[in-house]
């Protein structure tokens, strides 16, 4: 629940609304699973951090309070690498089966 001073203050999660914006840029890559490579929605933090983003119907205040999730890093379990253009995998899994 957000206070009425993040409501004034333009807050969400902790950060601006703008700031939420301009710091993460969503993209479709091939994500491998157990059950095979599917298309799904992703997350680009900070230019450098890949997240696999499984909220897709969330819209307004509330998507905007997800993304920040990510911001503070409290989703590293969904953290992907790119191993080639456009194909991803977990970073934890891989580092399991490694």
């Amino acid at each position: 629940m957000r206070s009425p001073i993040d409501v004034l203050a333009g807050r969400v999660g902790g950060f601006k609304k703008i700031e939420i914006a301009r710091r993460t840029v969503p993209c479709f890559k091939n994500v491998i699973e157990k059950e095979g490579e599917t298309l799904s929605l992703c997350l680009l933090v900070d230019s450098g951090k890949l997240y696999r983003f499984p909220y897709e119907s969330a819209k307004g205040i509330n998507g905007l309070a997800i993304k920040a999730r990510y911001l503070r890093g409290e989703m590293e379990h969904f953290r992907l690498r790119e191993f080639q253009p456009g194909h991803c995998r977990y970073v934890e899994r891989a580092e399991k089966a490694g």
